[in-house]
C-alpha cells in the first residue's frame, strides 16, 4: 500500500530527477525527459507541476525533423532567474570570467591579461575583483550565485586537491586551489584542468552534443585530454587521467618538465612547434602566426604542424585503443589549423588503430573559442545539483 509520505517523497524524487536532467543537457522534449527513467505521464504531470512552481518553462527549439522540415519542437527548460553559474579560466598568461543562468546562456565574459609568476594570492584578489565587475554589470547580486567553477592548466590530486608538479603554472604547484579561490571569492567553489571543463563545454554548447562518450583534446601549454565517459567526466584515482601530453612518443627523445623522455608536450604543443621553425626561420613565431603562414601555403609552417598532427594521432590511437570513445574532438591554440593538423592525425590514428577504418570515431574541431575552458567551468557547476542546489523558491 502506498502511503501519503510515501507518495509524496516519490513526487519530489520525480521532481528532482527532471531538474537534474535539465541541468545537465539543457531545454529538452518531453519525450527526451522520458529518458530519465520516468514514464510519459509521470513526465507530464511534474513538468506541469514544475511550470506551475515557475522552475521550468517552455522554449522553442531549433531541430527539425530529417528532412528539414516541420514545425521547430517545443521545449522545457530551467527558468533562467532561478540561478547562475560563474566560470573562472586561470591559465598561461591570461585570467577568463564568464556567467551563465540556469538556462545555461552565456550572461556575460570578461578576460584580463595575467603574468604567469604572479602569486595566486595576487591572481586570485585580481580574478574576485574582474567578477564583482562582471556581476554588477549582469545585474546580479552574490546570493543569486550558485557556484563557481575554477580552471587550472594540469592535473590537480585527487587525494590532496593540490597542483601536481606538471601543472604549467609554477607559482601554483603543491597550490590547493579550491581552498584558496573560496577563501577570496567567498563562494562555493569546484576545481578541475581546463581539459575536463572544455570537454564538459563542447557536450553543453558545441561539437560533442548530444554524445555520451567523448574525448576532447585541448592544446595550450601543454595538451590535455578531457574523458567524457557515459556522460560524466573521469578523472582517475588520483587526478591524472588525460594527461595525453606525457604518454611517450620518443624514448630517446627531449627531457620533458614531468621528468620523462620524449613526451608528446615536447614535440607537438605550441612551444615545440615555434622552437622547431625558430631553428630555420631565425625568427619568434607565436603559434597563430604559424597556423597563418600554413594556412596561405608556408611549407615549413604546413610541415611542422603535420608533424605535430601525426605525433597527436599517435597518442590519440592509443587512447582510442583504451576508451573506444564515440567522438574525439580537438580544441585550444592548434584547432584553428583545421585539416593541416587534423588529416596527419587521422591518418597517424588510423595506422595504430584498432580495427581501423571500420569504427574509427569522427575527429572533428571544436565548435567553441576561446571561451570553451571557462564556459566548461560554469556548465559544471550548472550540472552538479548536489553540490550547488538551486534556491528552494523561484525567483
Amino acid at each position: 500500500m502506498t502511503t501519503p509520505d510515501s507518495s509524496s517523497s516519490q513526487r519530489r524524487a520525480n521532481r528532482a530527477r527532471v531538474i537534474r536532467a535539465l541541468r545537465e543537457r539543457g531545454p529538452q522534449s518531453r519525450s527526451a525527459l522520458g529518458q530519465a527513467g520516468l514514464s510519459r505521464s509521470t513526465v507530464a504531470s511534474v513538468v506541469e507541476e514544475l511550470m506551475a512552481a515557475g522552475l521550468v518553462v517552455e522554449v522553442t527549439g531549433t531541430a527539425r525533423d530529417a528532412r528539414g522540415t516541420g514545425r521547430p519542437p517545443t521545449l522545457v527548460g530551467l527558468k533562467g532567474s532561478l540561478g547562475v553559474s560563474l566560470g573562472i579560466e586561470i591559465a598561461n598568461g591570461i585570467v577568463r570570467v564568464a556567467a551563465c543562468n540556469a538556462a545555461q546562456e552565456l550572461l556575460l565574459y570578461d578576460s584580463l591579461p595575467m603574468d604567469d609568476h604572479t602569486t595566486p594570492e595576487a591572481t586570485l584578489k585580481t580574478t574576485s575583483t574582474l567578477v564583482d565587475q562582471l556581476l554588477a554589470r549582469a545585474g546580479v547580486s552574490a546570493g543569486e550565485v550558485l557556484g563557481v567553477g575554477v580552471a587550472m592548466p594540469g592535473p590537480l590530486q585527487r587525494r590532496s586537491g593540490v597542483n601536481g608538479r606538471a601543472t604549467t603554472l609554477k607559482p601554483w604547484v603543491n597550490v590547493n586551489p579550491r581552498a584558496a579561490a573560496a577563501e577570496v571569492l567567498r563562494m562555493p567553489v569546484l576545481v578541475d584542468n581546463d581539459a575536463n571543463f572544455a570537454a564538459l563545454a563542447e557536450m553543453t554548447w558545441g561539437a560533442a552534443r548530444g554524445t555520451k562518450d567523448i574525448s576532447y583534446i585541448y592544446t595550450a601549454s601543454g595538451i590535455g585530454a578531457g574523458l567524457i565517459l557515459n556522460g560524466s567526466l573521469y578523472a582517475g584515482s588520483n587526478g591524472t587521467a588525460g594527461e595525453l601530453g606525457h604518454t611517450t612518443i620518443d624514448e630517446n627523445g627531449l627531457v620533458c618538465q614531468c621528468g620523462g623522455r620524449g613526451c608528446l608536450n615536447t614535440l607537438a604543443n605550441a612551444d615545440a612547434i615555434t622552437e622547431n621553425l625558430w631553428r630555420s626561420y631565425r625568427e619568434r613565431l607565436s603559434i597563430a602566426d604559424v597556423i597563418k603562414l600554413a594556412q596561405v601555403g608556408d611549407a615549413g609552417c604546413r610541415r611542422v604542424l603535420a608533424d605535430a598532427g601525426s605525433h597527436i594521432g599517435l597518442a590519440a590511437a592509443n587512447m582510442y585503443n583504451l576508451l573506444d570513445p564515440e567522438l574525439i574532438v580537438v580544441g585550444g591554440n592548434l584547432a584553428p589549423a583545421g585539416e593541416i593538423l587534423l588529416g596527419p592525425l587521422r591518418e597517424s590514428m588510423a595506422r595504430r588503430a584498432i580495427h581501423a577504418g571500420e569504427v574509427l570515431p569522427p575527429v572533428v574541431v571544436g565548435e567553441l573559442d576561446e571561451k570553451v575552458v571557462v564556459l566548461g567551468a560554469a556548465a559544471a557547476v550548472l550540472r552538479d545539483a548536489d553540490n550547488f542546489p538551486l534556491p528552494n523558491h523561484p525567483r
